[in-house]
């Protein structure tokens, strides 16, 4: 008799309290085991490439992906009107040939990177609502890039010597000064891509890895990034479910595993679905999340494990769009703080409201150092847009309507000097294929394109553990 099964969407009580029941196959309906060479959590940029690596090399795989879409932190706004297309999620790509080639892959055409629309800058702060007179944002000069290229093996990831140097572990406000950055500072704290938590306390290893040189060429104007040419960022992710859709599983989420210490024993997930659970059996977990404790509860870490992944923490972040502003398209506004150090914004606070496509609607990034809900973020959004209509001599004539939002938390997740000194990275890339799995996410890179050359660099390696 079976001990476990899925009735009405839901676990049988009985059988929840045999664990070990859990995990044997007598225990499903044969059509709710499913068996592959590679199972791969997670569907954002990390783990749908990787996906689409093991579908075109011939191997088994499954993919499954909590939410209802492919992409991850790659999240598209379709105006119902219109059809336009928003994308408030990843902006931009790295021009590079790995990213054209994946676009290429799935028939997406893609453009040089722009903002658009054409909109004159506004600098305010935020908090008092004016605008900050003479502020003039500093570019990215030689004084940065003379740093950054003191740390090559911060490229791609955290490759680091035996003895970290004590200046990659200052806070970023005191690298700043020591080295007589101030002409680089406004370029490499709020003006580098989606800039999470304190500025000025991260970590110089931190900023160093996230604008490396590859960011350094697009901040410099020397590189033109990549967009898609439909401003549809999803569309790649779309196109790639769409051939991989019978071996994915979405809207479902792992909620128990076994994994071997053998490479024969392989793993084992219990997975929850929108038509009941399912029993997985791999031989390779691979895993496309950040590996923060709450993600990594239902995957039975060993003391090892646990030791060193307990150290990760992870920023709050958060996107939105909010139209029905009434605000002219014609401004993009970014958050000046008038009277602090560098001008950077005290927290939490927006980063900008910068103008889309769409006639009234803007795009804002919400920075915060603890997590924040959704409708208190709203609620300073309607707050910061009365500001800015005192900024522009307008008037609010109507109430902001919010299209969208998005939580990035965890984002860019990071320890402390004391555990980097520690040797926290050296102890986490020991993790790739102990017990069998295998880390992919933007723990060790940042944004899409790194991220995907990454996970193309590793997948050999996973490939071959498969025997």
């Amino acid at each position: 008799m079976k001990a476990f099964a899925a009735v009405g969407g839901s676990l049988c009580l009985a059988a929840t309290a045999l664990a070990t029941d859990l995990f044997n196959e007598a225990s499903y309906p044969s059509g709710n085991v499913i068996k592959r060479d590679f199972v791969v959590v997670g569907g954002g940029a990390s783990g749908t490439y990787a996906a689409v690596g093991l579908h075109d090399q011939g191997k088994s795989f499954i993919l499954i992906e909590r939410s209802g879409r492919l992409g991850g932190q790659t999240e598209t706004y379709t105006e119902p009107s219109s059809g336009t297309k928003v994308d408030y999620g990843v902006q931009a790509y790295n021009n590079i040939s790995l990213t054209r080639d994946f676009f290429a892959r799935f028939n997406v055409p893609v453009t040089e990177f722009t903002f658009p629309p054409a909109a004159e800058p506004v600098y305010a702060d935020f908090t008092t609502g004016a605008v900050v007179e003479g502020f003039k944002p500093g570019t990215l000069g030689s004084d940065y890039t003379t740093e950054l290229n003191k740390y090559p093996y911060l490229d791609g990831g955290f490759f680091l010597p035996d003895k970290v140097p004590e200046d990659l572990l200052l806070p970023w406000g005191e690298y700043v000064e020591k080295y007589s950055l101030q002409d680089s500072t406004w370029a490499t704290t709020v003006a580098r891509p989606a800039p999470p938590g304190n500025l000025l306390e991260i970590l110089a290893i931190y900023v160093f890895h996230a604008f490396n040189a590859l960011e350094v060429s697009l901040g410099q104007g020397r590189e033109n990034g990549l967009q898609t040419a439909n401003y549809d960022n999803s569309e790649v992710y779309e196109n790639a479910y769409s051939e991989l859709k019978a071996n994915v599983l979405l809207n479902s989420t792992v909620i128990a595993a076994r994994r071997s210490s053998s490479r024969k024993g392989g793993v084992q997930l219990v997975v929850k679905t929108a038509t009941g659970y399912k029993l997985v059996i791999a031989k390779q977990l691979i895993l496309g999340v950040q590996p923060v404790l709450d993600t990594m509860k239902p995957f039975g870490l060993d003391s090892k494990e646990q030791s060193i992944l307990s150290k990760l923490r992870g920023y709050p972040y958060y996107a939105g769009l909010v139209s029905n502003t009434g605000l002219s398209n014609s401004s993009w506004y970014t958050n000046v703080a008038a009277k602090t150090p560098y001008n950077v914004p005290n927290l939490p606070d927006f980063t900008f409201f910068k103008p889309t496509l769409v006639e009234g609607q803007f795009l804002y990034w919400y920075s915060a150092l603890q997590p924040t809900s959704r409708a208190q973020i709203e609620s300073e959004a309607v707050s910061t847009i009365n500001k800015l209509h005192a900024i522009a001599g307008t008037k609010a004539l109507a109430k902001p309507r919010f299209d969208a939002f998005a939580d990035h938390t965890p984002f860019h997740v990071y320890v402390t000097a004391e555990d980097i000194t520690n040797g926290f990275y050296r102890d986490l890339y020991s993790l790739q294929g102990y017990k069998n799995t295998w880390y992919i996410s933007a723990t060790f890179a940042r944004g899409s394109s790194q991220i995907w050359n990454n996970t193309a660099n590793m997948l050999p390696e996973i490939i071959a553990a498969a025997g």
